[in-house]
């Protein structure tokens, strides 16, 4: 059978392997890259200097950006979704604003489990982008008119997402869309954009390192070195929490430099060649390109153990997802993963930290009320099947004797009937006929012309009926 158009969208959605980036979003970090925010910060400003070539000297700029009362400002998951966006726009070669699709095909793109939760935190992600406002004082370049620019925009001019994508799936035809905000599909129509690794993006586990990744291969187009103000990477470029010092701002960029050293072009060198102190308070952080290295190619699937994989998918990262694999029996890692899930399909959110801490802890969390696992479901499952087959079997037995007494009580009949001559059956059926009683012999004349089961059974129940009351005619 012939593949329908969603299904073979499906596929190519599921094999996309590259993509395209916009610079102004690899340069500067709308989404945070925490899982959430704690302070319910609406509002962030980054402020900077650029080169204008024109003035031939640094000017200040400054982005600011503002998430709705409802949605807030989007975090790292937000990020990856509006990526995914950017790349449905580059499956259609940037042609028009409006960009159809369905959850159930970002999923695929984003390579995110098809599962209730994921179809939510998708319609909340889109949201989010929607209600944010971009306020640019000479911080977004626009290609067309090569020049920084002051503009105020959001991300999507309008959004509409189907809902019965999450019951139709693999059917669902492309009913969600947005718009593109005029600016920002702007930039894609003048070709502000770059290459993106998209399959290498999504391997990434650290939210530190995507963002690390796209910024650095931005950068890395003009050299292969790049020295920057350690506080500017961090807080403006990066986007680690403000209430960081110093220590905590290079702690968090390592875990993200250590992944890109492993598997991407960045150069490896001591933490200690990588920060450098310039002043009191100031630092600078080094990153060079090795264009030697190429990123290192999929791992393959059979070695990767599926609760590893369940484990990252939720925010805990490779290297510790593997230890904890290793280190504790799998039922409690998978008693922890979907404890998780209900809480969080609850909306009561748990983060990565809440999977770590349950794994580890010397007594497993405390089941709430009316959670139940999937051990507790199939023990139930279970017993319930093994009731079921005790009373199938009692019945069956119920039934079978009850047979047994039937043909046990039809037996003496059966050898008269079968003794008689036929016609003595036709004389024995009509005295039978005439002693019945007036309702069995109402609906047999009735059905006589007609024939069928039905008339069969009274014809049966007036022969018995006759002889159970009148016994076998007397010999003579």
């Amino acid at each position: 059978m012939e593949a329908s158009d969603s299904q073979k969208r499906h596929r190519r959605l599921e094999a996309f392997e590259k993509g395209r980036d916009e610079l102004n979003l690899a340069e500067f970090p709308l989404a945070a890259v925490c899982n959430r925010h704690l302070d319910g910060t609406k509002t962030v400003v980054f402020e900077d200097t650029v080169w204008d070539e024109e003035k031939r000297k640094r000017l200040p700029r400054k982005l600011t950006i503002s998430g709705s009362d409802r949605f807030g400002l989007p975090t790292s998951k937000d990020d990856d979704v509006l990526l995914a966006c950017v790349q449905l726009s580059s499956l259609e070669n940037f042609d028009q604003r409006e960009v159809h699709f369905s959850r159930y095909e970002l999923l695929k793109l984003l390579r995110w489990p098809d599962e209730t939760r994921y179809y939510r935190r998708l319609a909340t992600s889109l949201r989010r982008w929607k209600g944010l406002t971009v306020y640019s004082d000479r911080a977004f370049y626009d290609k067309a008119r090569r020049s920084w620019v002051n503009r105020d925009f959001g991300i999507f001019d309008n959004l509409y997402i189907y809902e019965r994508d999450e019951v139709d799936k693999a059917a669902a035809q492309a009913d969600s869309w947005l718009v593109w905000n005029e600016v920002v599909f702007g930039s894609f129509e003048a070709g502000y954009l770059k290459k993106l690794d998209w399959d290498f993006y999504l391997r990434l586990k650290d939210p530190v390192a995507k963002r690390l990744y796209r910024f650095l291969d931005k950068r890395f187009y003009h050299s292969d070195r790049l020295v920057m103000d350690l506080g500017e990477l961090a807080f403006n470029k990066v986007r680690v929490s403000p209430n960081y010092n110093t220590a905590q701002a290079k702690r968090a960029l390592m875990k993200g430099i250590r992944e890109l050293e492993h598997l991407w072009e960045l150069r490896p060198m001591p933490e200690e060649k990588r920060f450098t102190k310039v002043a009191r308070g100031k630092w600078e952080v080094l990153f060079t390109k090795d264009s030697r290295k190429r990123p290192s190619p999929k791992r393959p699937e059979e070695v990767i153990d599926p609760l590893c994989t369940e484990l990252t998918r939720r925010g805990v990262c490779q290297a510790t997802a593997e230890q904890l694999v290793k280190e504790h029996p799998a039922k409690r890692v998978q008693a922890t993963i979907e404890l998780f899930d209900w809480h969080n399909d609850r909306g009561e959110e748990r983060g990565a930290g809440f999977l770590v801490a349950g794994i580890k802890s010397a007594e497993a969390y405390a089941k709430p009320r009316g959670f139940q696992s999937k051990a507790d479901l199939e023990q139930k499952r279970q017993a319930s099947a093994a009731a079921n087959r005790k009373r199938e079997a009692e019945l069956r037995r119920v039934k079978q004797r009850e047979l047994q007494n039937i043909k046990a009580a039809e037996a003496p009949f059966l050898a008269f009937w079968d003794n008689l001559s036929s016609q003595q059956q036709e004389r024995y059926f009509a005295e039978a006929v005439a002693a019945a009683d007036r309702t069995k012999r109402d609906g047999y004349q009735r059905l006589k012309e007609v024939g069928g089961p039905v008339f069969e059974q009274y014809r049966q129940l007036i022969l018995k009926d006759h002889f159970h009351r009148a016994g076998p005619p007397k010999a003579g």
